[in-house]
């Protein structure tokens, strides 16, 4: 009896070990320098686990309901507690140092050190020039929204303005080059969703996108346009318009890759194990092995 039990106490630590080694969720604060190699939240000097930042925008001007302009380098600007905005030197709303879709559309470029599956967005800042619409927050999740006069039912409350965003991925293997690169089209990147009422959230896991656990190492964050038109099979979600959205980029959370891609960009969902995690398995599987040895000797 005593045997199976301490035999019993070895597998709960390997199942324990082996569950250990799924993939851990990081986080980068973005709320920093735009220049700067930001480590996420556990990396260490022998595992970098890294995000560089870089700033684009594109004109708005659409033919066939298709963006036609170019994307062009722009400069980040870090507003700190906020993040990261953009002054694309045509802005002539308020606030224009935020990233949004008034006259030209802003974002930011994510380029990750290993292929990431995003899932979440951290935003410090939310405005709006159109109609303010806010969120309606119950558990740390939007359950609905709420026109600027109106209130949240019960057992909600209400929360900060929505904006609208677009989250892209590449989908080459080598570093993409988006300066020069038509938005109506964008050859090598995939629209994995719009997504409507986001709203200020500065605690992760912010909020979430890209439900489907696809990855790369570069991803595009953008104010909404109606303009991107480029991809199907799109995860739309919320209510999206082309008012002029304005927000600063917090935050992003997400998880490394470290097994097959489908052919689709989904991430497969195990992880190598760490050696921490390898040494707890070993040690389970050692207990296991010396007291099938103990038993072979008492029979």
């Amino acid at each position: 009896m005593k045997n199976r039990s301490i035999r019993l106490t070895a597998l709960l630590a390997l199942t324990a070990g082996l569950a250990w080694s799924g993939a851990a969720q990081a986080y980068w604060s973005l709320d920093t320098t735009p220049t700067a190699t930001i480590n996420d939240s556990a990396a260490t000097a022998q595992n970098p686990y890294t995000v560089k930042m870089s700033g684009f925008y594109v004109g708005n001007a659409t033919t066939n309901n298709k963006l036609t302009g170019k994307w062009t380098s722009g400069s980040l600007t870090q507003w700190s507690g906020n993040g990261q905005g953009m002054y694309s030197g045509t802005d002539n709303g308020s606030p224009y140092h935020a990233l949004d879709n008034n006259q030209n559309t802003e974002g930011v470029l994510l380029s990750f050190s290993a292929s990431t599956v995003l899932n979440s967005i951290g935003l410090g800042f939310t405005a709006t020039t159109g109609a303010a619409e806010y969120g309606c927050v119950s558990g740390g999740a939007v359950i609905g929204t709420v026109a600027g006069s109106g209130s949240c039912a019960k057992g909600s409350k209400t929360s900060d303005v929505t904006v609208d965003i677009s989250v892209f991925r590449w989908t080459g293997t080598t570093a993409p080059t988006l300066a020069g690169t038509v938005a109506g089209t964008m050859g090598g990147w995939e629209l994995v969703g719009n997504y409507g009422d986001m709203i200020k959230d500065t605690s992760n896991p912010y909020n979430l996108v890209n439900s489907e656990g696809k990855t790369s190492s570069w991803w595009l964050i953008t104010a909404y346009n109606s303009g991107f038109t480029q991809s199907s099979g799109t995860e739309n979600r919320g209510s999206l318009t082309n008012s002029d959205d304005y927000f600063k980029l917090f935050a992003a959370a997400g998880t490394k890759c470290t097994s097959t891609v489908s052919a689709t960009g989904v991430c497969g969902g195990s992880s190598v194990p760490e050696p921490a995690t390898l040494a707890l398995a070993s040690v389970a599987l050692l207990g296991v092995a010396g007291l099938r040895r103990r038993q072979s000797k008492a029979a």
